[in-house]
């Protein structure tokens, strides 16, 4: 909030026309932000009014909650990568006193919501009986799953490998030309 009321005055001193704030707005964004600005219809893009009220109701309502409230209602949004909520839910976790890095009963209870709330039951099967020893370990077998998954729905090659007749044991350029002569 404090960073849109801080765009909101410059943008007043700027003598900028309101309906041209949606240009200088997406250039002051960057990571997350930015791919949730990406992904708003292009009309809520266009017309100040619709993005400002977007992102108050994205951003600014969340923190209208405890931290407690936010760790344990979030869940994973439409198209998010695992390990992107996984990080979310951590960064939501560390304001809640949640203390997952260390291990421990709260670590694997962050774990356990993690796994109940990811939306991923493949994964979630996979991870429930690893035992993990931080947060980071999580991330890497996270990552391990998905990149052998998707080595396993990768399409296999249909190219063929030809085997000329003419270049075998069995071919005559063999008997003619062996490369080494038996004793």
């Amino acid at each position: 909030m404090k960073w849109l009321r801080k765009f909101i005055y410059e943008m007043k001193g700027t003598h900028t026309p309101t309906n041209e704030w949606y240009m200088a707005f997406e250039l002051g964004l960057q990571d997350g932000p930015l791919y949730w600005y990406r992904q708003l219809p292009r009309k809520t893009k266009r017309t100040w009014k619709l993005l400002s009220d977007a992102f108050i109701k994205y951003y600014c309502s969340k923190f209208t909650q405890s931290a407690k409230a936010r760790y344990y209602s979030a869940s994973t949004e439409d198209k998010e990568h695992v390990c992107d909520y996984l990080n979310r839910l951590n960064g939501y976790a560390r304001n809640a006193g949640v203390q997952f890095e260390n291990g421990g009963r709260e670590a694997k209870d962050d774990m356990d919501h993690f796994l109940d709330t990811c939306d991923n039951r493949g994964l979630g099967e996979r991870l429930c009986h690893a035992r993990v020893k931080d947060i980071h370990d999580l991330e890497e077998m996270i990552i391990d799953i998905l990149l052998s998954r998707e080595r396993k729905t990768a399409p296999e090659p249909s190219v063929r490998r030809y085997r000329s007749p003419r270049t075998g044991r069995g071919s005559p350029l063999w008997k003619r030309w062996p490369m080494w002569s038996p004793p």
